[in-house]
């Protein structure tokens, strides 16, 4: 079961394992949408569950109240950060299915996604600046990909964004998501109290200079997050692409039957068509005037 659009269905999330019961309830709504935020603002929330135990997917749910496809709806989610499959100093042993993993502490870079508040934007052309990281080349589709996200009008942009190619699927017209550390947000939920500061890389190249100069220039907290994190986005990849799935070079990789074994450097991972449905609630509750948010809980 991929994504669960919900009719009758009351969401079990204790298991933390992305799927739905039956219940002879109806579910009208996740009682996330134009609730009242921290300034008396409007908001409307996606609610992403993670299990304690990282070697199990989350529950991402969202409310899309109307357009073509209304419903609420759940999806497995991964956000369990950088894994290894040998030990390293402070990571965490777990297993996937039957593998010993190891999966990088929370406070670190890449570590598991950090419980809390973060405002979320559909990382459009229209109104970002978009770079990409990575070689040209990186994946097969790449005119494709330059024309989808090529500056409409050439204007400037209020927002910036550095993404990797292959956070695009080649089969879905998705797009990555920005995820914000909503420093005003935080009260009452998991991510009060954690540690917010700056921690930004020395910059290796010209190119990397340039890139933080443009960030700041759009956000110049960009650098601020709990642990001094920073630049998450929600995501897909490209295990699921038909021409990935048919390359004889990943024959045999768990990823391809298994979306638990996905690796997400800090990041929450989602697959194709369930980002393209998070675009749709992103756009829909913008529309609406409400400011848009992900709340992340970790489960115990």
């Amino acid at each position: 079961m991929k994504i669960v659009k919900l009719f009758a269905l009351l969401l079990i999330f204790g298991a933390g394992s992305g799927f739905a019961a039956e219940s002879t309830g109806v579910v009208k709504g996740t009682g996330l949408n134009n609730i009242t935020g921290a300034k008396g603002e409007k908001v409307s929330r996606a609610l992403l569950l993670l299990p304690h135990d990282r070697g199990g997917a989350g529950v991402l749910s969202f409310w899309i109240e109307a357009g073509t496809q209304p419903g609420v709806y759940q999806c497995p989610a991964l956000g369990r950060g950088a894994t290894s499959l040998e030990p390293k100093p402070g990571w965490v042993r777990g297993m996937i299915g039957g593998t010993t993993i190891y999966y990088a502490p929370m406070e670190v870079k890449d570590g598991a996604t950090v419980p809390g508040i973060y405002d979320l934007r559909n990382i459009t052309p229209d109104r970002y600046e978009i770079v990409f990281l990575g070689k040209p080349g990186d994946v097969k589709d790449e005119p494709t990909l330059l024309a989808r996200t090529a500056d409409p009008d050439g204007k400037p942009k209020p927002f910036y964004s550095a993404v990797w190619r292959h956070w695009y699927s080649s089969v879905a017209p998705s797009v990555p998501v920005d995820m914000v550390w909503a420093e005003d947000s935080q009260a009452g939920t998991q991510g009060e109290g954690r540690p917010v500061l700056e921690s930004r890389s020395k910059p290796a190249t010209p190119e990397e200079q340039a890139r933080q100069e443009a960030q700041l220039a759009h956000s110049p907290r960009y650098y601020y997050g709990p642990y001094g994190r920073s630049g998450w986005a929600m995501h897909t990849d490209r295990w699921d692409d038909a021409g990935r799935q048919a390359d004889p070079k990943y024959a045999g990789r768990p990823e391809l039957t298994d979306f638990r074994y996905r690796d997400t450097s800090g990041c929450v991972k989602l697959r194709a068509p369930c980002l393209l449905l998070l675009n749709e609630f992103v756009s829909e509750q913008e529309q609406l005037g409400r400011r848009v948010q992900l709340e992340v809980r970790e489960l115990p």
